[in-house]
């Protein structure tokens, strides 16, 4: 029996920075990257949590949507860690998903601080509570009505369909899971914390795992955006010609000892304190392991200097190892920004991991 292929599914990343997609598409076995794409936003067009000039956002989609010559309509896009309220909760093992959704909305209020009617929810059940007999966990994830509808009318504007509006750290962790091999924990990481990073360009989040549950969300006021403005300052450079030269090169020879190094050395200084803080908020969750992304994962004295200060492995992944890229691709592009494309990757896996 042929088996008929989905069709592909455009993982859409509305980043403060900038718009990132990514299309991939499965074949023997294999996946192939069909499109991966960004364009710059200017600055205030998205904040850390709201679209906040959403003809602007849905323009620069279009530019994509052009020049990559993309004819898939379907989208899943993420909305950021602190538009969403996610919690496990205990609910009793012989409820059906009807009489959970249904204890969700009689006891929303316990779960969270709006009215059920004024939000868009989720939920998933993880597995018995061991602390309480005859219950289950459940995660449930909820989010405001308008911070959906918000992203999603930028998408119809722009004439695509978004299908699947999913949270930043889920993204993250399905790509952890796929470069991992396998969904099924590694009895060694049971009980630890597996910590991801999103270095962007103005905020930096950190997401925390433990045996495939989220236990920890926390955003803090730094990114690469420092560097720019460094960049900017030192060699008298408007914004796009400093983006571009730090992204492809043509900075003067001194640039990496006067400039780059202190930076990297002072952000994982600061990526140090922000995981001793987690540490120290969550004793009970011993870190096993790092993995940075986004779009400042890319400088390799970063991850250098972050394994100076910790005692426990560092990784920066590639979230297209083992994919194929088709020929339409830049690899200059790739090279340059492929750290910045892992939200997106990690959505448009939804589709392949189905």
């Amino acid at each position: 029996m042929l088996r008929i292929p989905s069709s592909p599914l455009l993982g859409l990343d509305i980043s403060a920075d900038a718009i990132k997609l990514v299309s991939l598409a499965q074949s023997r076995g294999k996946i192939r990257v069909e499109h991966a794409d960004s364009e710059t936003l200017p600055p205030g067009a998205v904040s850390d949590r709201d679209i906040v000039d959403s003809e602007t956002v849905s323009r620069a989609l279009r530019n994509i949507l052009e020049r990559s010559r993309i004819r898939s309509k379907a989208v899943a896009t993420a909305l950021p860690a602190n538009s969403a309220i996610v919690k496990v909760i205990s609910l009793p093992a012989d409820l059906d998903e009807v009489g959970i959704e249904d204890q969700i909305r009689y006891e929303g209020s316990q779960y969270i601080p709006y009215s059920i009617d004024a939000v868009n929810f989720d939920f998933s059940v993880l597995g018995p509570d061991d602390s309480r007999k005859g219950y289950n966990h459940v995660l449930l994830v909820a989010s405001k009505k308008e911070d959906v509808e918000d992203r999603a009318a930028v998408i119809e504007e722009a004439g695509l369909k978004p299908q699947i509006v999913d949270v930043k750290p889920f993204a993250l962790w399905l790509l952890y899971e796929h470069l991992s091999g396998s969904k099924a924990q590694d009895k060694s990481l049971s009980g630890k914390g597996i910590v991801l990073v999103e270095i962007g360009s103005i905020t930096t989040n950190i997401y925390v795992f433990q045996d495939g549950h989220p236990v920890y969300s926390r955003e803090h006021n730094f990114g690469l955006g420092r560097l720019l403005e460094e960049i900017q300052r030192r060699y008298n450079l408007d914004s796009n010609d400093a983006q571009r030269m730090e992204r492809f090169g043509g900075l003067p020879p001194e640039y990496e000892k006067d400039v780059l190094q202190p930076f990297a050395r002072n952000m994982a200084q600061e990526l140090f304190r922000s995981l001793d803080f987690f540490q120290a908020s969550m004793p009970d969750v011993p870190t096993a392991t790092v993995h940075l992304f986004g779009v400042g994962a890319k400088i390799p004295q970063l991850a250098d200097q972050l394994r100076q200060l910790v005692s426990y492995p560092v990784f920066v992944p590639d979230p297209f190892t083992g994919m194929e890229l088709s020929p339409q691709i830049s690899r200059r592009f790739m090279d340059a920004d492929r750290s910045s494309l892992a939200v997106a990757c990690g959505l448009a896996l939804r589709r392949i991991s189905a």
